[in-house]
């Protein structure tokens, strides 16, 4: 499926910055960001470099760069999404920068050494968790020293799971009808197609878990990993903060 018709979606307007509510929801990242860092314990040094991977809009990146006057670059492969980000950037005069781009290999994308190095907005059922492996290795090379790298995931598992249906209708207008198409223990992901009036396409949806995540981070060389509950402000959802310092 197209990520540019995913994103048209109703339920995930939140997420852009062409939208009322993705509007709200960057204000939400700026007022609780401060929050967010220090549940995570992390102190970042003045004008810190950060960057976002699978940054959509760019909204934590704008966010981040506004609150702590951060030099933030900003990774996705969606151009489209990336340019509004850019644009919002560039209207409130925010050090940001996009690049488009594979995460899988990110230190092949930027150069220099990052304080911070995020995965936000729980954006990990877009990418294979064998290609995030990839992610992690690479992240590994771009952090400072005492440098950290900050995820946020909610259980997919228990979450999605439980109730999971075979068919089920969207909130879209045109409506868009869901029907289950396969579930890949293998590879942990379930694909769903989708159907419009004018245009059907299959989506793929992966699994994760935090142990999965900690287990991951600490296979390439993370020796001080947390994981911690913590509740979405904006969405009031249940996540995790997944803490990892390159020591």
């Amino acid at each position: 499926m197209s990520l540019d018709w995913l994103y048209g979606f109703d339920e995930l307007n939140a997420y852009r910055l062409d939208t009322k509510t993705g509007k709200e929801r960057l204000e939400a990242q700026v007022k609780n960001l401060p929050g967010l860092l220090n549940l995570a314990g992390i102190v970042l040094p003045k004008k810190p470099r950060i960057l976002c991977l699978m940054a959509g809009s760019c909204i934590e990146g704008i966010a981040f760069a506004k609150v702590y006057d951060a030099d933030v670059t900003c990774v996705d492969l969606q151009e489209r999404l990336l340019s509004k980000g850019l644009r919002e950037a560039k209207k409130r005069k925010l050090k940001l920068r996009v690049i488009r781009g594979d995460v899988r290999e990110p230190s092949e994308l930027v150069g220099g050494k990052f304080d911070l190095v995020t995965v936000l907005g729980q954006p990990l059922p877009h990418i294979a968790i064998f290609d995030f492996d990839q992610t992690i290795s690479g992240v590994k090379k771009l952090l400072a020293k005492n440098g950290t790298f900050l995820i946020d995931q909610s259980d997919l598992i228990f979450r999605i799971l439980p109730q999971y249906k075979d068919a089920m209708t969207h909130n879209l207008e045109p409506p868009v009808f869901s029907i289950h198409r396969n579930l890949n223990a293998r590879h942990g992901y379930f694909e769903r197609l989708y159907y419009s009036r004018t245009r059907h396409d299959s989506y793929k949806t992966y699994l994760w878990a935090p142990w999965i995540i900690e287990y991951m981070l600490k296979k390439n060389g993370f020796t001080k990993v947390e994981v911690k509950p913590y509740v979405d402000p904006y969405n009031m959802a249940q996540t995790y903060l997944h803490i990892a310092t390159n020591s």
